[in-house]
C-alpha cells in the first residue's frame, strides 16, 4: 500500500504554482475545488483562462514578480467561469526561485472597521469614487486659477494639485484592497519628500509657524514607497505644528536628516547590525506628550488631542514598520522629537 500523503491536499487553503508567464504549474484540491477544473486540465494553461482579467489578482503577481518579496492583500475579489459568482479572498503571494510563484488563497474573514489597516482598505474601498470626483474637481480649479496666477498663488496652487494627486493615488491603492504594510518600493530623495511636505504645512498655517530645515545634502536616494512615506512624514509634522500653534505665537518645527552609524534593527527571529540608517527627526516646541499618551500614541483610533481620532499615528507606525524601520519618541515641555530610522540596506537598492 502507497502510503504518500502530499501535504499540500491536507492543506484547508488553496495553493497554486504560478510560472513568470502567468501559467498553472500545480494546484492542490482546494486550489481545484475553487477554480472548478482538475489539476490535469489546470496544468500548463494561463490563470486568466480560470480567473476573469478584471481580478486585483493579477496586479498582486505583477507586483510580486517586480519586486520579488511577498505580497499580501485581503478581500481580493476573484471570480471565473469555474466559479459560483464571484467572491472575496485574501491572498498571500511569494515568489519560489528561479521564475515563479506560490498562491495561497482563503476565504475573507468578515472583520470589523475599526480593527487596523484592513478597516482603512475597506474604507477607502468604499470612499474611494466618492473621494476621487472631488479631488478632480480641486485640481481641474486649481489648473484654471494657474493662468492668472502671481508667482507666490502659483506656488500654492501646485501645492494644491500636488497634493490631490497624492491622495488619488492613495484612494486608488487602497481601494484596489492595497495595505500600508505592502509598500512599493523605488528610489527616490528624501529630501524632495520632506520639502512637499513642509510647503503643505507652510500653506495650511500660513506662516504663523517657524518651519526649519537641517537637511545632510550627502545623503543618497532611498527605496522605499513614496507615497507612504510621504503620508507618515505628512502626519508626524502635522502632529508636531498642531503643538507648536500652542506656544505663545513662537511655535517652531525642525526638520532634520542625518546618517545614523551602528543602529541595531530587530527582525523577527534574530537580530542584526547595520552599518547606517537614514534618520529623520521633527522636532516641535510644543507642550510635550504625557508619558501615559506616549505609550499608546500609535495605537488605532488613541489621541493626545480633544475629540481627536488618532489615525495618522497608527498609519505612521504601520509605514514605517512596513519599511523596516524604527520610530524614537522623546517628549518633555516645550521640545518633543519624532525620530524616524530607514535602514539602508547593503544590495542594489542602496
Amino acid at each position: 500500500m502507497n502510503l504518500a500523503i502530499n501535504l499540500s491536499d491536507l492543506a484547508p487553503l488553496a495553493l497554486l504554482q504560478i510560472d513568470d508567464r502567468r501559467r498553472i504549474d500545480a494546484a492542490n484540491t482546494e486550489a481545484q475545488m475553487l477554480l472548478g477544473h482538475s489539476e490535469t486540465v489546470l496544468r500548463g494553461r494561463a490563470l486568466s483562462e480560470f480567473v476573469y482579467h478584471d481580478s486585483p489578482l493579477f496586479d498582486l503577481l505583477d507586483r510580486v514578480f517586480a519586486q520579488e518579496g511577498d505580497v499580501s492583500a485581503h478581500g481580493v475579489a476573484i471570480s471565473g467561469p469555474g466559479m459560483h459568482g464571484s467572491r472575496t479572498f485574501d491572498i498571500k503571494l511569494r515568489p519560489v526561485p528561479p521564475q515563479g510563484v506560490i498562491l495561497a488563497v482563503t476565504e475573507a474573514v468578515s472583520r470589523d472597521p475599526s480593527h487596523g489597516a484592513v478597516g482603512i482598505s475597506g474604507f477607502g474601498r468604499i470612499l474611494g469614487h466618492e473621494v476621487k470626483n472631488p479631488l478632480a474637481g480641486i485640481s481641474g480649479a486649481a489648473q484654471l486659477l494657474m493662468r492668472n496666477a502671481t508667482d507666490e498663488q502659483a506656488s500654492l496652487l501646485n501645492v494644491i494639485r500636488s497634493e490631490a494627486s497624492r491622495i488619488e493615488r492613495l484612494v486608488t491603492r487602497l481601494s484596489a484592497f492595497e495595505l500600508f504594510s505592502s509598500p512599493r518600493r523605488d528610489k527616490f530623495n528624501i529630501h524632495e519628500l520632506l520639502d512637499k511636505v513642509l510647503m503643505a504645512e507652510e500653506a495650511a498655517h500660513g506662516g504663523s509657524i517657524k518651519l526649519k530645515r537641517a537637511y545632510d545634502p550627502s545623503l543618497p536616494e532611498i527605496f522605499g514607497d513614496e507615497d507612504h512615506l510621504h503620508e507618515a512624514f505628512q502626519n508626524i509634522v502635522r502632529n508636531a505644528a498642531e503643538a507648536a500653534s500652542d506656544a505663545d505665537g513662537n511655535g517652531q518645527i525642525i526638520l532634520q536628516t542625518a546618517f545614523e552609524t551602528g543602529f541595531a534593527f530587530s527582525k523577527t527571529r534574530n537580530a542584526r547590525r547595520l552599518q547606517r540608517a537614514i534618520r529623520v527627526t521633527v522636532e516641535d516646541n510644543g507642550k510635550g506628550i504625557p508619558p501615559r499618551a506616549r505609550e499608546q500614541m500609535f495605537d488605532m483610533f488613541s489621541s493626545t488631542k480633544a475629540g481627536g481620532r488618532g489615525l495618522g499615528l497608527s498609519v505612521v507606525s504601520e509605514v514605517i514598520a512596513a519599511h523596516e524601520g524604527r520610530i524614537k519618541v522623546e517628549s518633555r515641555p516645550g521640545q518633543t522629537r519624532f525620530s524616524v530610522f530607514l535602514p539602508m540596506k547593503r544590495d542594489n537598492h542602496t
